[in-house]
């Protein structure tokens, strides 16, 4: 039994030995195993790495066996999952990459690979353009950085590795995200962090990827252009040598891809062979020619992506070979290429700087091809895509940072305030009593002159407001006398027809006479010649009596301005033209005066101009023409001396007769019309006369006299007082700078809008499809943006350009660095409409120039300027927030010991507020513009003022400011209604100048002329021995008439008709309309004289009228004349010359003017007898394509008939 038990217990020691040794053998086992486990996973992690570059299939089968072999081993686990980020962010599958790296922080702590997994969402950020999340996990991945960086000395080899990975990767994509988004220069500062020659040549991939960046462009920025191409080649080749040696085709086809891109340009391409030769021919494995070489590059570089399986890189590849395709005009296969990069895989779309590389690739294609609707389809697509590559978005992470410690200062400052306010609110109710004394003693005094300056103010602002009416009345009557201007113009117009037509006649009385004296036909053939003639003849007389009668009636209401005027503002006037004198190299002495004439002012400049103008034709280089004044009893006499050949004294006998001697003639002729217009009206212009002096050889001197004017002198003295009286209450400016500034500030907001008006003026242009035109506009906005560049800088440099430097920053965005006042939106449009009007044009060049800066711009406009500031703002505002908790406390405890000195402070200090207020309103009351006196005052701080003060200075800053604004507007507006003055009054004096001019023409006419074809009608009465004296005479007669009817006609072409859109209802009555609604195209005046005419003519009654629109351009107004009675034959010669039709040819003239300005030709005017009246039918042009409704035309039609 003993021994039994012994035995037993024997056998339970030993079972309790053999569990213990049990678990020992298991945890060494595990330990083993978990150990090798790791060896195993680092072992396929570091397989599934080395393929990333060559076969992403292997990457991903890799990483998926390493990740379901670390068991229980976090880092393996982490770095299998960044490999497989790595596979599904180059598939394009952007969403699942994501969501896989949003997963390792979970699983790790490990810096290394956390830093590997915010580099690698940095990438997708980049490829998405979510900017704002880039810069997120970009300050993260730098925190992982520094740590790492402190300890990298504990780093394993394999640590060490993946630390040179994770590093450089970090810079590369860095400066791949700047480039893309436009900050070159932080691009290539952020690659230029990686040394070369340092650890990176451990990893091979890594060394191919930084060397084909450096390559890619836009890295290398010192140099020639040619210098730098040559480097980045360099760069490239290396790249594609060393991945070909070590077979990653990623970077093979990356290399060949940009190197690609390099031999594009035809120089480029040339430069390059020639230089690498043996290089190229490495690389052109299949022996292409050069031209084709750059396009076989980018095939051989698809086929390897399309091997490799990279989506985004697929994508890029098509393109470089859409842009060789481009190279070479194919543009089917460019446009083929590209669609297959957008179309063969939808994921690309999650790539939006691709994308819209693409598209604007696709938008100058389809450019080039003329399909317009789908170039600006891909542009507006590209534009839209801009919108996401902003890069302004990395400051709000910042700010949400600092926004977060900002919130925990606050509440430890509430806390410490809450404290404080307690104790002080039992101390501001005394206060308060006390500061209650206080207002009550001092607001009203201080008030006053805030109330007298009002008043004044106000008086200032009535006077301006009646200039601005004085203004408006007297551009009301310039507006007046520049329509009866028009009338008088319409009738000489028609006048001038009148004696065109009578050409006709004297070339077939001559082509008549020239068939009598062959003595061809027999004698009863020759009396009818002769009767034919005699027709002519009378035909003529009856329409110079027509033109005689018509010119005395239009003479007895000419209207001559009289005004006595001093004669040098005209010499001002006149020394402006010194330029064309100086281009032939001739002096122009204008010498000083100060008399005054009593004439005509637009008609005595004219006299001056046009004697002084034919000095300069005759005096030869060197030479010197003088202008002067000298006054006598009576008149004054104005002379123009020139140092020319001269004139003999035949020539000047008859030199102010109707005939050209050496070139004078015409003009001269016009001068001695104005004299003998001046002698026929008044008696006071018996001194006037017009006369020459000249000897061969010495020069000449043309002079004319004028009555002297008579100085008002208590009319000046009035006006002295009245102006010393207006500028003692407006505001005294207290330097030259502040009007300089003034004017600038004016003179920019011209430029502006003028700009601006040039700019919309592109916007239509383009719609219209005259983009020609859109590059003028361009061109002109452009001009008009660097004046005011040059206001600012007079000395600037950087100009805008029509096509700069693509490589270079434009000046726009040196303005805007600048903070050049201007308005960069206008810029923005302008550069866009010349890229799509040069897109259209087929302008590439242009293009790409204004593409780049309208993108540059765009992406710099929009961003947010002020985040940077607020970033900084709030690092100071958290450090002074720990200071502030500090003062806090102090505050609190010093509170009750210092409140009695604080009083007796605020006592003091509450009387410095109002000395401050009172040295403000003293400001308020100086004579000083609105602005001047604001700028003074609002350096004055005053935010601790007490409250009641403050709201007072407040007071006057807004009067101030209200007043400031109101003087500025008021002036622009006086400015722009003084200049529309100037226009209508510079429009109203040409056209008196022509009307008096061709006043002299016509009277020329008549008086030249009337004599010869009763003469010719005499002699043809006799028989043919009278015939050579017929023929002589009528030769003479049509060379002389051709010579002054010349000369009127080219003054008729010197006006230029007014062409411009107007609505109908401008025109006629709203009972005349009937709901009619379209625009003319013509001068609204003349056109509404045309209808008053017809209203007057049918008895003052409103006129029934339909309106029909005939090929879109025309208006046809059938218009039925009740009170007009006509026959067929009557309607027939209604618009002919006739003493009772005169009305109805000024309305003829008025529709063959509206055609001629319009260059509508279907223009015109006829009538038709009706039952009932007549139908005047008027065809004027309209704007194109503006669609006539017209409610009860055919009815009105009918009733005519």
């Amino acid at each position: 039994m003993d021994t039994l038990k012994l035995h037993a217990l024997n056998s339970i020691t030993l079972t309790k030995g053999s569990i213990w040794l049990l678990c020992l053998w298991s945890l060494l086992f595990f330990s083993a195993c978990q150990s090798e486990n790791s060896k195993e996973v680092d072992k396929l992690n570091t397989l599934s790495y080395d393929f990333h570059y060559r076969n992403l299939d292997s990457v991903r089968v890799y990483a998926e066996r390493a990740l379901h072999t670390a068991i229980d081993y976090d880092d393996g686990h982490a770095e299998a999952l960044n490999n497989l980020a790595f596979y599904y962010t180059s598939k394009m599958d952007y969403k699942r990459a994501s969501s896989i790296l949003d997963s390792i922080p979970l699983i790790t702590d490990n810096q290394l690979e956390l830093l590997v997994a915010n580099v690698q969402q940095m990438r997708l950020c980049q490829r998405r353009s979510a900017n704002k999340e880039f810069y997120d996990y970009r300050e993260e991945a730098q925190r992982r950085l520094h740590r790492i960086n402190e300890e990298k000395g504990m780093l394993s080899e394999r640590q060490k590795l993946r630390y040179i990975y994770a590093q450089s990767e970090f810079n590369i994509v860095t400066s791949t995200y700047y480039y893309y988004v436009g900050l070159e220069r932080q691009s290539a500062d952020a690659i230029r962090q990686i040394d070369p020659d340092g650890d990176i040549k451990k990893d091979t991939a890594q060394y191919l990827n930084y060397l084909y960046n450096i390559g890619a462009g836009g890295i290398i920025t010192e140099g020639t252009q040619e210098d730098i191409s040559q480097q980045e080649f360099d760069y490239l080749a290396q790249c594609y040598f060393l991945a070909t040696k070590f077979n990653y085709p990623f970077w093979q086809a990356n290399s060949l891809e940009a190197i690609s891109e390099h031999l594009l340009s035809v120089d480029a391409r040339e430069r390059l062979i020639s230089d690498n030769g043996p290089t190229i021919q490495m690389i052109n494995t299949e022996q292409m020619p050069d031209s084709l070489l750059a396009g076989n590059l980018a095939l051989r570089s698809m086929d390897i992506f399309t091997s490799f399986g990279d989506v985004y890189q697929i994508s890029g590849a098509y393109r470089t070979l859409a842009a060789c395709y481009w190279q070479i005009k194919d543009y089917n296969s460019a446009i083929a290429c590209l669609q297959d990069a957008l179309g063969k895989d939808t994921a690309i779309n999650q790539a939006p700087d691709l994308v819209a590389s693409i598209r604007e690739q696709l938008s100058i294609v389809y450019s080039a091809v003329n399909d317009k609707q789908e170039s600006d389809y891909n542009r507006n697509i590209y534009l839209d895509l801009q919108e996401q590559t902003r890069q302004d978005r990395y400051l709000e992470s910042r700010a949400d940072q600092l926004a977060k410690s900002s919130a925990q200062l606050n509440w430890m400052i509430l806390s410490v305030v809450i404290m404080i306010v307690v104790v002080l609110l039992l101390l501001l109710a005394f206060n308060r009593l006390r500061r209650r004394n206080d207002r009550q003693n001092s607001l009203s005094s201080l008030l006053e002159p805030l109330q007298l300056w009002q008043k004044r103010y106000k008086d200032y602002m009535v006077r301006m407001n009646d200039r601005y009416e004085d203004i408006n009345d007297t551009y009301s009557i310039d507006v007046n006398h520049l329509i009866n201007n028009k009338k008088r113009n319409l009738e000489q117009r028609a006048k001038i027809s009148l004696v065109n037509s009578i050409v006709p006649f004297i070339d077939r009385m001559l082509n008549e006479i020239n068939r009598l004296n062959t003595n061809e036909g027999t004698a009863e053939d020759r009396k009818e010649r002769y009767d034919y003639i005699a027709k002519l003849t009378d035909k003529i007389n009856e329409y110079n009596t027509f033109l005689t009668n018509w010119i005395q009636v239009r003479q007895g209401q000419l209207n001559l301005h009289i005004e006595t005027f001093p004669l040098q503002q005209l010499f001002d006037i006149v020394a402006k033209g010194r330029m064309s004198f100086r281009l032939k190299k001739i002096t122009l002495n204008v010498e000083r005066t100060d008399v005054s004439v009593k004439a005509d002012k637009i008609l005595t400049l004219f006299m001056i101009n046009t004697i002084a103008d034919n000095a300069r034709k005759f005096t030869s280089e060197g030479g010197s023409v003088t202008i002067s004044a000298k006054q006598y009893d009576e008149y004054v006499e104005i002379s123009v001396r020139d140092t020319g050949k001269g004139i003999t004294q035949d020539e000047l006998s008859g030199i102010f007769d109707h005939k050209i001697y050496n070139g004078h003639g015409f003009g001269l002729m016009n001068c001695r019309g104005i004299i003998d217009k001046y002698k026929k009206i008044s008696p006071i212009f018996k001194v006037c006369c017009l006369s020459a002096d000249s000897e061969p050889g010495k020069g000449s001197r043309f002079f004319f006299r004028l009555p002297r004017g008579m100085v008002r002198t208590l009319l000046a003295v009035c006006l002295s007082v009245g102006s010393l009286s207006v500028f003692s209450q407006t505001p005294k400016m207290s330097s030259g700078a502040h009007l300089q500034k003034t004017h600038l500030r004016t003179a920019d907001d011209y430029a502006l809008e003028q700009a601006a008006a040039f700019a919309d003026s592109a916007y239509y242009s383009n719609i219209n499809g005259t983009y020609v035109r859109t590059i003028i506009f361009s061109d002109s906005c452009r001009k008009w943006l660097n004046e005011l560049y040059l206001r600012h800088y007079p000395k600037g440099k950087f100009l805008m350009l029509k096509v700069g430097d693509v490589s270079k920053m434009p000046p726009e965005v040196r303005w805007l660095h600048d903070s050049l006042a201007t308005n960069y939106r206008i810029i923005m449009d302008v550069r866009n409409e010349t890229a799509v009007a040069a897109l259209a044009l087929h302008d590439w060049t242009l293009y790409r120039y204004n593409n780049k800066v309208y993108t540059l711009l765009f992406k710099e406009c929009s961003a947010d300027n002020t985040l940077e500031e607020y970033c900084s703002m709030m690092q100071r505002s958290e450090t002074n927030k720990n200071v502030a908790i500090a003062i806090l406390v102090l505050l609190l405890l010093s509170i009750f010991p210092a409140y009695y000195f604080i009083y007796y402070r605020h006592r003091v200090y509450y009387q410095y507020c109002v000395d401050k207020v009172r040295s403000i309103n003293e400001i308020l009351l100086r004579y000083s513009s609105a602005e001047e006196k604001l700028k003074e005052i609002l350096p004055l701080s005053t935010e601790r003022f007490p409250a009641e003060l403050s709201q007072l200075v407040d007071r006057i800053k807004r009067a101030l400011r209200e007043a400031a604004d109101i003087s500025r507007t008021s002036n622009i507006n006086i400015e722009l209604a003084e200049d529309e003055c100037r226009r209508v009054e510079y429009e109203d004096q040409k056209l008196y100048i022509s009307n008096s001019v061709l006043d002299n023409c016509l009277s020329t006419l008549k008086h030249e002329t009337m004599y010869y074809p009763s003469r010719i009608r005499q002699l043809v009465d006799g028989t043919d021995n009278n015939l050579q004296s017929i023929r002589e005479l009528a030769e003479y007669y049509k060379e002389l008439y051709t010579i002054l009817s010349g000369q009127a006609m080219r003054q008729v072409d010197s006006i230029r008709l007014v062409c411009k859109p107007f609505p109908v209802g401008e025109v006629l009555r709203e009972d005349e309309l009937r709901g009619t609604s379209f625009e003319l195209l013509g001068d609204k005046d003349l056109i509404g004289y045309l209808f008053d005419i017809l209203r007057k003519q049918n008895d003052g009654q409103s006129l029934s009228i339909s309106i029909r629109d005939v090929d879109g351009i025309y208006a046809v107004f059938s218009v039925f004349m009740s009170r007009l009675h006509l026959s067929d034959d009557q309607c027939l010669q209604l618009f002919t010359p006739g003493h009772d039709r005169l009305p109805y040819l000024l309305c003829r003239q008025i529709a063959r003017d509206n055609g001629e300005a319009t260059n509508c030709r279907g223009c015109g005017i006829t009538a038709q007898r009706c039952d009932n009246g007549t139908m005047i039918i008027i065809t004027l042009a309209k704007v194109k394509d503006s669609k006539i409704e017209t409610k009860g035309e055919n009815q009105i039609w009918k009733d005519s008939k």
